[in-house]
């Protein structure tokens, strides 16, 4: 019985994850109602996942609402233009499916290519502002070389969204829980990205917070990514 009740056991521990994960799931949906506000929120809920996957973070909320008050100007910056941009893109590519052939052809598969480079970008582009203190130009380019560089990884990630997409629309309670599941996806796919540039876990205090500075100012891309962002 003590087995079954002890807190470090394998089952209760996996629930206690599942359980973070829900939290920030509702924490995004609930910062995401604004609409734009997404990309903070966005933000905020990578950064609760680098925390969880590495092990250096406190309490998802609190990791959440800190990442989410830091990077809510830059969030907001990144946020919306990508957000419209996407919106454009989704738009055109509808009107050029139901306007016809010929041309609107040519177009929809134009649009649809924008379309595919604009998701790969932006699949990046948080993740990176969540941990990384860098211009918005900076974030952008190296999200874009990160992408070219990681194809492989990139259409792993394309895949598991069409995945939680669909799944959604089959059951759309599921909305509550697989943002962050996808969420927690690309950050175990970028981690093997970006291990390189991120300091090393640093043990919690005796209160349990993380002892690990917000930002990693001082790591740096190698210089074959860092050209990219002169």
């Amino acid at each position: 019985m003590k087995k079954i009740f002890n807190m470090d056991n394998p089952f209760w521990t996996a629930m206690g994850r599942v359980f973070d994960i829900f939290v920030l799931n509702c924490l995004w949906l609930l910062c995401c109602v604004p609409v734009f506000t997404i990309g903070p929120a966005t933000t905020a809920l990578f950064y609760g996942m680098f925390g969880i996957l590495r092990g250096d973070g406190g309490y998802p909320s609190k990791d959440f609402f800190k990442s989410f008050k830091q990077n809510f100007k830059q969030g907001l910056q990144l946020g919306i233009p990508l957000t419209l941009i996407g919106a454009f893109l989704v738009l055109d590519m509808y009107l050029c499916y139901h306007t016809g052939r010929g041309i609107y052809t040519f177009f929809l598969f134009f649009f649809a290519v924008l379309f595919v480079v604009w998701l790969a970008v932006t699949l990046y582009t948080f993740p990176l502002l969540s941990k990384f203190e860098r211009t918005n130009r900076q974030i952008l380019i190296w999200a874009f070389t990160l992408c070219i560089k990681n194809f492989s990884r990139t259409l792993y990630m394309f895949f598991a969204l069409i995945l939680c997409l669909w799944l959604i629309h089959l059951l759309p309670g599921l909305i509550f829980i697989l943002p962050a599941y996808f969420a927690e996806t690309c950050t175990a796919i970028q981690l093997t990205i970006l291990e390189e540039y991120l300091p090393p876990v640093i043990e919690e205090d005796e209160y349990g917070e993380s002892t690990e500075d917000f930002k990693e100012e001082e790591i740096i891309p190698p210089d074959d990514d860092m050209k990219w962002l002169l």
